[in-house]
């Protein structure tokens, strides 16, 4: 029997279930600045920041938003073939301002992550975030979770299946992989992870004024953060999201959702086709 105290699968993963809006962020441009940036690297609580940042009032990027803004994954490609096969021009402060004008917070998950360092260069005056655990306990989450998801091949069997909405996504996090992480398959990637994380918060630490710079741990609560960002702690607990069986559950419900497009797209064309079929027949037979 259904617990009635257990959240369903639309609460706890709603964006997975909003509507598709179909927007071309390149037409769009900054309509809020840009104030706070977690450049933490993923598998450090991108997703509970994020939830935390909006309970504060702010509009926060994440990679989560992919599901109900496709496009965005064009405009990351551009800045990733940008940035590590030199095809085409670096982003500008103007491009960031059309692919995250409206938000005034980014919390980085993949592929934002990638781009930390022209992110803080291109808003000198929001804060970072940095969030960061024991590497070892870091790697096997980030290993068990992030490695396994990128080069699973029942997604690869399924993003191939829908090309719609589950590939664009499977190719922005390949481009990632292999550029970012510089890596071609799941073995490189295992290999090279843990110089990657260390590579990572040096460079932020290197590139971040310490002004402007808050090194935040889970344990100390709302306190530490809404000092560092001048607002007043909630009245609710700080949000603790996208655990591992959450992001398995996660998981589980995109790969739901790629075959459950496919499923759609082919029932209506096979009824398109039988319509079509039996038009045919009833012209023939009159004639």
């Amino acid at each position: 029997m259904p617990n009635p105290n257990k959240p369903t699968m639309k609460e706890k993963h709603p964006e997975l279930f909003l509507p598709e809006t179909n927007i071309d962020r390149r037409q769009h441009e900054r309509v809020v600045p840009m104030e706070v940036m977690n450049l933490g690297f993923p598998r450090t609580g991108t997703m509970s920041i994020q939830a935390a940042l909006n309970i504060l009032g702010y509009n926060c990027y994440h990679s989560s938003v992919f599901f109900s803004h496709i496009r965005d994954c064009d405009m990351w490609n551009e800045a990733m073939d940008a940035k590590y096969l030199n095809r085409g021009p670096r982003f500008t402060r103007a491009d960031w301002d059309q692919l995250l004008g409206n938000y005034s917070a980014v919390s980085a998950d993949p592929p934002a992550v990638a781009f930390a360092e022209e992110l803080v260069a291109a808003y000198p005056d929001a804060k970072v975030i940095l969030v960061e655990r024991e590497i070892e306990s870091w790697y096997r989450s980030f290993d068990a979770n992030i490695i396994a998801a990128q080069w699973s091949p029942l997604i690869s069997f399924v993003s191939e299946l829908d090309p719609w909405f589950l590939r664009p996504v499977r190719r922005c996090h390949r481009r990632w992989a292999t550029g970012w992480m510089a890596s071609s398959c799941k073995a490189e990637m295992q290999e090279k992870a843990r110089q990657a994380y260390r590579d990572h918060y040096a460079l932020v630490r290197r590139v971040t004024p310490k002004a402007r710079l808050l090194e935040y741990n889970f344990a100390d609560g709302w306190e530490p953060l809404c000092e560092f960002l001048g607002k007043p702690v909630p009245s609710v607990p700080f949000p603790q999201v996208n655990d591992s069986e959450a992001l398995q559950e996660l998981l589980t419900i995109i790969i739901k959702r790629g075959l459950y497009d496919v499923f759609k797209r082919v029932v209506r064309f096979a009824l398109l086709l039988a319509v079509l079929v039996v038009g045919i027949w009833l012209y023939y037979r009159g004639s």
